[in-house]
């Protein structure tokens, strides 16, 4: 198809011309929970996490997450899980609104949530210092390897372009 072509699909008469300021245009309304996605964004920046990595930890898109985040849009139910456990919360952990919500309801949650990164820090420092001083360097060199290959096999394979 030739330019000219194309541009004849885009031209119009004057009488068909939009009018942006007109009350006819209205905005998309937002559908989503400003709660629950200050609640998702205040938990990925606990765990030290960007919202391209939730997104890609969750499979679904950086702009999806970024809508979720601001109140713009609720999670379908089909994502609800992976991002609860992208942030290792309980759905009733990442839904909750801290008000009992009935009868037998307990504060106590059935899953521990995944620790920030400054609480693993803090433990896996605790837990070397709590070995004899002359193994803690050993101890640290085998955390420092478990740590590294898990990384590496989690990562996808670079393909050569």
């Amino acid at each position: 198809m030739r330019l000219d072509a194309i541009m004849l699909c885009f031209v119009h008469s004057p009488a068909e011309e939009l009018d942006l300021r007109s009350s006819d245009v209205v905005a998309s309304p937002k559908t989503g929970d400003l709660e629950l996605g200050r609640t998702i964004a205040a938990r990925r920046t606990e765990l030290g996490m960007s919202r391209k990595e939730l997104a890609e930890a969750t499979g679904l898109s950086y702009p999806y997450v970024a809508q979720i985040e601001t109140g713009y849009r609720l999670p379908s139910s089909r994502h609800q899980v992976p991002i609860a456990k992208a942030l290792g919360l309980s759905l009733d952990e990442l839904f909750s609104t801290g008000m009992d919500v009935g009868p037998g309801a307990s504060s106590r949650t059935t899953r521990s949530r995944k620790p920030s990164l400054d609480e693993a820090v803090e433990a896996a420092t605790a837990a070397i210092d709590a070995l004899p001083v002359a193994v803690r360097l050993e101890a640290l060199s085998r955390v420092q390897l478990n740590v590294m290959t898990s990384v590496t096999q989690a990562q996808p394979p670079k393909r050569n372009q």
